[in-house]
This record gives structure tokens, sequence and C-alpha cells, in this order.
């Protein structure tokens, strides 16, 4: 084995990266670990869409019954957003669904149980478990009670449940974004007016996040040149690296420098007239 890519929870990648950087020879090791995937909404996108953004808030945190590692895990909204019926309607009206084993959905359903437990948290919406398969749980919390003790909150829950915070002005929310560690994705729906005091914000989960979203969510991860899929640890162990996206594969290739090589003697990949479209260089021009 020369290199390791792994997707799972924080304390089984962080045992196997131990695993790999302990090795007589030591490897690479990509893993994919926690992720909470927060996202923040301006007052002014509440006003102008407020709807439309609890409709796809639920629909991204229940999407393959919350089983996507950027499934958002906390909607940050303004005090006095008016959202919490609605939402709470939307997640009643999602049918239970099924999850990957017995494994997870245990694991699920001990992390619900634990976050619901605690003191700062409201359940708006109980999940539960039938035969059916897991139904959607929605639950509410403040920035202020968050900020007081962040890390019982701040932990993953894989799987259909998810937090509304609620943030009392623009430091509170800058505030809490700060109180995140790193992150797959982070998502800000704001409005054009928005834009003079959204610098900090987008600072500070470009600190935290390999991707930022705007005014989408983060369930929709392209396979492309463009796609970042990684991000500070926990998220990843390997931040400058993708595992979605055309160069995922670079995690899997080493580099090599041929200094001064004749052409006889280069890979077909680097010689001059390669059909592989290698640029080359003739008479000082860079050509392909």
């Amino acid at each position: 084995m020369k290199a390791g890519a792994f997707t799972g929870s924080v304390r089984g990648g962080r045992a196997l990266l131990d695993v790999a950087s302990t090795r007589a020879e030591p490897i690479p090791f990509y893993g994919e670990l926690g992720s909470l995937n927060p996202v923040f909404v301006t007052p002014a996108a509440v006003a102008a869409r407020g709807p439309a953004i609890a409709e796809g808030y639920v629909g991204s945190f229940t999407l393959g019954t919350g089983q996507f590692c950027t499934k958002p895990g906390l909607l940050f909204l303004p005090a006095g957003h008016g959202l919490e019926e609605r939402l709470a309607e939307l997640v009643r009206a999602t049918a239970p669904a099924g999850m990957l084993n017995d494994r997870i959905r245990a694991g699920h359903t001990h992390e619900r149980d634990r976050l619901e437990g605690l003191g700062p948290i409201r359940t708006l919406v109980p999940g539960g478990d039938d035969p059916a398969g897991v139904a959607p749980t929605l639950l509410a919390t403040t920035a202020k009670e968050l900020l007081a003790d962040p890390d019982p909150v701040l932990q993953e829950c894989f799987g259909p449940t998810s937090i509304v915070v609620e943030y009392d002005g623009p430091d509170e929310m800058l505030a809490a974004a700060a109180a995140f560690g790193g992150n797959l994705t982070a998502t800000v729906h704001a409005e054009d007016a928005d834009a003079p005091a959204l610098p900090p914000l987008l600072d500070a989960l470009r600190d935290r996040a390999g991707r930022l979203v705007y005014n989408g969510w983060p369930t929709g991860v392209a396979v492309a040149w463009a796609m970042h899929h990684g991000g500070p640890y926990p998220a990843t162990t390997a931040s400058i690296h993708t595992s979605v996206g055309v160069s995922a594969v670079r995690r899997f290739l080493r580099p090599v420098c041929y200094q001064n090589t004749p052409q006889a003697l280069l890979p077909e990949a680097l010689r001059d007239g390669n059909p592989l479209g290698v640029p080359r260089r003739v008479d000082g021009v860079l050509e392909r």
C-alpha cells in the first residue's frame, strides 16, 4: 500500500491516520471524517425568500435520510425570523426512510438522543425510529446558548437531524461562525444589499471550510475540475486535496521530474509528438 482513502467517523478516521503515520514506511492517508456544514441566513434573505429557504434547507438535510457528508447540520436564522412553524410543517411532511445499515442507524439514534437531552436544545419536531425507517428530527437553540458551551452542540449527527439556531445581530452571527472547527462546506444566504457587511463572515468561513456555497445548498456536489470536496481537520486529514471531482485522482499520483533526460529515455507520454496532448516547446513557443 502506498496511500489510503477513507470516509467515515472522526474516531475511526483518526485511528487509521495514526496507523498510516506510524508505519515503518509512512503513507499518505486521505481521511474524510466529520462535518457540520453550517448555513447562515441574513435578515434580508429571510425577508426576500424565507419560505424558499425553509424548503431548501429541509430538502437538503433530509436528502438520503440525512446521510450526505455535506448535510447542513445547523441553520442560523436571525431573531424574529418567523419560519419556525413552516420548518416544522416541512419536516413533519417528510416520510421516514431507511438508513445504510443498522450500525449507522443506531449511531444516529444515540447522537440524536444526546442532543435532545442537552439543556439548551428544544425539540421542534421529534423524529423517531419505526419499521418504515427513521423520521427526521428538528431541534432548536439560540446562538447565545450555543456560544456559552459550543462543544456539546457542535458534534456531527450523521442522519436526518438538524438544529435551527437563532442569532441576535451580525456580531453574534460572526461569533457563531468562529466557533466552528473544520468543515467540508459553509453556506451563506444573502441579498445584494448585504454585500458590504459580508466579508468578515466569508473570511471566517473560508478559514473553516473547503467549499463556500452562496445562495445554494451544500448537498449539490458537482464532479468537475473546479470542485473541492475537502476542508480543515476534522473534515479531512489532507485539506489541500479533494475526494470528489476530476482532480481527486491526484491523491494517488506521485510527481516525478525527469531533469535533462534524453527524449528516447522519457516515458512515452512526455516525449515530443506524444498522443496525450502534453505541451511541448517548438522554437521557444509552447504548443499543444
